[in-house]
C-alpha cells in the first residue's frame, strides 16, 4: 500500500497486478484508490499515470469522501435505514427484559431497550445490535434466494459466508463457496437477485468473458440496470 499526495489530500493507493488485466485502470474505493495492471507494466509507468490522473482522481476522492460522510448515521429517533430496497424509520421502545431487541413491524425498524431508557446506550451499542440483526436478514433472505436461484440455474455451490466488506458486494471461489457482502441486504430485491445470479454464474464460468455475461443476461436479461444501480448507489448502503 502507497500514498500519493494532491494539493495536500493524502490519498492511499494499491497496486493489483495479473495477465488478466489487458490495460492500466484506476478504481476509486472507499479508503483508497486502486491501480490495477498488466505483469509487464513498470513502476514508472505506474507513477506517470498517477501523476497524469491527479486531478481525476482528487476529484472523485472527495467526492466518494462527501458522500460516505453524508451516509453516516447517527442511530437517532426518526432517522431512516435503507432495507430491501426501502427506508425503515428507527423507533426505540422500552420493555421488561435485560437485552436489548431489534425487530422490524411495517416501516418501523424498532429498538427494545431495557426500562432504564434510550439515554443509557451508546450509539455505538445500538449500531453493532441493528448490524447482528442485518445480518440475520441477509443470511436467511441469501440463502432462500440461493436455494432458488441455484436450481434454476441447475447449479450447486459448497456453501456460502456472510463477510463485512469495504471493496467486494460477492465472490465465488473455484471450489464452489461463495461469500457476499452483508450490506447489500439495504438494496432493491431485484440488486440482490442479480448479485446472487452473478456469482452463481461464476460455477460455470469462473471469469468475466462475454460467455458469462451471456450466462448472467440469460437469467437476468435487465442484469444491466441492477447492475448500474449497484455502481450508482453501492456507497448509499452503509450504516
Amino acid at each position: 500500500m502507497g500514498q500519493i499526495n494532491i494539493r495536500d489530500e493524502i490519498i492511499p493507493y494499491e497496486e493489483r497486478r495479473s495477465v488478466r488485466y489487458r490495460r492500466i485502470t484506476l478504481s476509486i474505493l472507499n479508503d483508497r484508490i486502486r491501480i490495477s495492471a498488466p505483469p509487464n507494466v513498470s513502476k514508472r509507468q505506474i507513477k506517470e499515470i498517477l501523476k497524469a490522473k491527479e486531478d481525476w482522481i482528487l476529484k472523485y476522492w472527495l467526492i466518494k469522501r462527501q458522500k460516505q460522510e453524508h451516509s453516516a448515521k447517527n442511530f437517532t429517533v426518526g432517522e431512516q435505514f435503507p432495507f430491501r430496497g426501502r427506508q425503515l424509520i428507527l423507533c426505540f421502545r422500552s420493555h421488561n427484559y435485560r437485552r436489548i431487541r431489534v425487530n422490524s413491524d411495517g416501516q418501523m425498524l424498532i429498538v427494545s431497550l431495557p426500562q432504564d431508557g434510550p439515554n443509557s446506550q451508546s450509539a455505538e451499542t445500538i449500531r453493532k445490535l441493528i448490524i447482528a440483526w442485518y445480518k440475520v436478514q441477509a443470511r436467511n433472505l441469501f440463502k432462500q434466494k440461493l436455494d432458488e436461484q441455484a436450481k434454476r440455474m441447475q447449479v450447486t455451490f459448497q456453501n456460502f459466508r456472510l463477510k463485512d466488506q469495504r471493496t467486494r458486494w460477492g465472490s465465488c471461489s473455484s471450489r464452489g463457496n461463495l461469500n457476499f457482502n452483508w450490506r447489500i441486504i439495504m438494496a432493491p430485491d431485484k440488486v440482490i437477485d442479480y448479485l446472487i445470479i452473478h456469482e452463481l454464474a461464476h460455477l460455470t464460468h469462473l471469469n468475466h468473458s462475454p460467455e458469462f455475461w451471456q450466462r448472467v443476461k440469460t437469467f437476468m436479461p435487465e442484469y444491466m440496470t441492477w447492475r448500474k444501480w449497484l455502481k450508482d448507489h453501492g456507497h448509499e448502503l452503509v450504516l
